[in-house]
């Protein structure tokens, strides 16, 4: 039988042990501490002279979506988007898009873009919940691809901020196009319409 001594050295030893073995479970290179956390439901690219930072395409009613992303432009040059483009990843009808109007990313600084409805694809098989390869063309940088998400607008209001349709010139000129469509007397009757409310 063992003496009080040896069982209580016995007994430190093993609780030292435990305790050693235990608190290394939460350390090393996998520790959820040392992951990239990204709360967002966009797609990031981290790497490259232009980065990309919460992209994701956002679904109207007229099968047409709306880029909303983060630019990010690393160099120490202005840099300016001129193009994008998706293509399925299931195999759908890729689509193309200019900027509705000029889109100049400052160098070392973040431009938001989708408020203004600055990149607006039409495509008319694209799945909420799925996603694509998205392509931007920048002047400088070239393209960019990165695969981004299709989300749907919702009634919870959470995508209000994104513009529903194109912004800056391509607007204007499409208001006027359906303006002058429209005829004088309609104009005029939606006029005296907005006088009387």
């Amino acid at each position: 039988m063992l003496s009080a001594r040896p069982r209580r050295l016995m007994t430190a030893s093993l609780l030292l042990a435990a305790g050693l073995s235990l608190s290394a479970c939460g350390t090393g290179g996998d520790a959820q501490t040392n992951a990239v956390y990204q709360p967002a439901i966009g797609a990031n690219l981290r790497s490259g002279d232009v980065q990309l930072y919460n992209a994701l395409l956002v679904s109207n009613d007229d099968d047409t979506y709306t880029l909303s992303a983060g630019l990010l432009n690393k160099t120490k040059q202005p840099e300016q988007l001129t193009g994008a483009s998706i293509t399925p990843l299931d195999g759908g009808a890729p689509a193309t898009a200019e900027p509705s109007s000029t889109v100049e990313i400052p160098s070392d600084r973040l431009l938001t873009i989708g408020s203004e409805g600055e990149i607006v694809l039409s495509a008319s098989d694209l799945v909420a919940g799925k996603y694509v390869k998205l392509t931007l063309t920048f002047a400088g940088a070239g393209d960019v691809s990165i695969e981004a998400p299709v989300v749907e607008r919702g009634e919870e209001g959470v995508y209000d901020a994104v513009a529903e349709t194109e912004g800056g010139a391509a607007a204007e000129e499409k208001a006027a196009e359906e303006e002058a469509a429209a005829g004088p007397n309609e104009v005029a009757s939606q006029g005296a319409e907005g006088a009387a409310e």
